[in-house]
């Protein structure tokens, strides 16, 4: 699933704080997706996985954009 180009990032107007809590978000269901641990340990199917890195990555570029580093 991919965000359609027309489309602005939302995250883009978000503040510097909820950016910061979200990359933390990313981190954590990233680690977990690759330990197997979501989906009550069954881990997320290929769809939910796919949408689970296309989320996360627009997060943390939308971080780098507005300066939040990790």
């Amino acid at each position: 699933m991919t965000q359609p180009e027309e489309q602005a990032n939302p995250f883009l107007g978000m503040d510097w704080d909820w950016l910061d809590v979200l990359t933390d978000m990313v981190d954590e269901f990233w680690d977990k997706d690759r330990h197997g641990e979501l989906n009550g340990g069954w881990g997320y199917d290929h769809d939910k996985g796919e949408a689970l890195n296309v989320m996360g990555s627009l997060i943390k570029d939308a971080a780098k954009v507005r300066g939040v580093s990790f």
